[in-house]
């Protein structure tokens, strides 16, 4: 089968989808909840727009069928799909199931879900993982201790300016301890600086980068938001967390998903109303071995790092099946 990705365009996925040597097809779409009045007007155009698109890609190419992540920008694949009755699938990351998923899923052939779900959905679901790019998955597989005592800082691609300022503050508290901190592109000038005034020897920066697997294999304990993508990244590693959900993320989705690691026992969760803390907790584990350890052990029991390959097998039975 011939894999096609339609996305936003001028957005990263379809900068990724380009080096990655893939087709992408873009289509027009924005965000409406949280919005003012408008955007919500130009949200509803670019859904016209985007559906019209999608429509066009559909009967050109006649897919088999269509699998989308959620979030707005598969509305418009998702609605042309249901236009012209074509099965879909669905990916969702999360333990609380965004709108799209709520409201595409009841009719999509399977949702695969990255964990159980924290709330119900009448939908056909199976609790397979997130896929993970190859590469990642490779390295996951290849692990061994990092041969220093290190803390991955993530925020995300945009990074997160809570957690950076925060580990600056850690950094230096704990100077036995090296810090790398993804800062995001938005605050990278800024943090640098900071740690210039500082004079940190042992914070490093970095502000976004395709190859995540190299800074995962140096980690030995990662502080992180708690979206569904990085969490599975950071269980195939097996690395214990400190999660530290955004505490503004829809639906709280990030917290649902911070409190599922940390019940399996892979992660230690808190808000960030807590972060003066963190100091505290990163003493009190680095003081037990064990309990990382453990974390470590549970976090690889629950990890899903061939989510990829068992997805694509089972649409392609699906398929098939037809």
């Amino acid at each position: 089968m011939r894999p096609i990705f339609a996305g936003r365009p001028a957005s990263m996925e379809q900068d990724v989808v380009g080096k990655a040597g893939f087709e992408f097809f873009p289509l027009s779409s924005s965000g409406f909840f949280g919005k003012g009045l408008v955007a919500k007007f130009g949200a509803l155009w670019n859904l016209s727009r985007g559906t019209s698109q999608a429509l066009s890609l559909l009967r050109h190419e006649q897919p088999a069928a269509v699998v989308a992540a959620g979030g707005f920008g598969s509305v418009p694949a998702l609605l042309a799909a249901r236009l012209v009755k074509r099965d879909y699938f669905m990916l969702e990351q999360n333990c609380i199931p965004g709108r799209a998923t709520r409201y595409f899923g009841p009719s999509a052939k399977t949702v695969f879900l990255t964990f159980p779900l924290a709330r119900p959905l009448a939908a056909r679901m199976e609790v397979i993982g997130t896929p993970l790019r190859r590469s990642l998955v490779r390295a996951a597989g290849s692990q061994r201790p990092a041969a220093r005592k290190t803390i991955l800082v993530l925020g995300g691609s945009l990074g997160a300016r809570a957690l950076n300022l925060a580990a600056i503050e850690l950094a230096e508290q704990l100077p036995e301890l090296h810090f790398v901190i993804q800062t995001g592109r938005r605050d990278f000038a800024e943090v640098s600086r900071r740690v210039e005034e500082l004079k940190l020897k042992n914070a490093e920066l970095f502000d976004f980068t395709l190859a995540m697997e190299d800074y995962y294999a140096r980690a030995t304990l990662v502080l992180s938001r708690a979206g569904g993508m990085v969490i599975n990244e950071i269980l195939a590693f097996g690395l214990p967390s400190v999660l530290i959900p955004f505490p503004f993320a829809t639906d709280n989705h990030q917290k649902a998903n911070a409190q599922h690691a940390a019940r399996e026992g892979a992660s230690h969760q808190i808000d960030q109303s807590r972060l003066p803390e963190l100091g505290t907790v990163i003493r009190d584990l680095f003081a037990h071995p064990e309990k990382l350890a453990e974390m470590s052990a549970n976090a690889r029991r629950i990890a899903k790092p061939n989510a990829a390959a068992e997805i694509a097998r089972r649409i392609h039975t699906a398929v098939e099946g037809q």
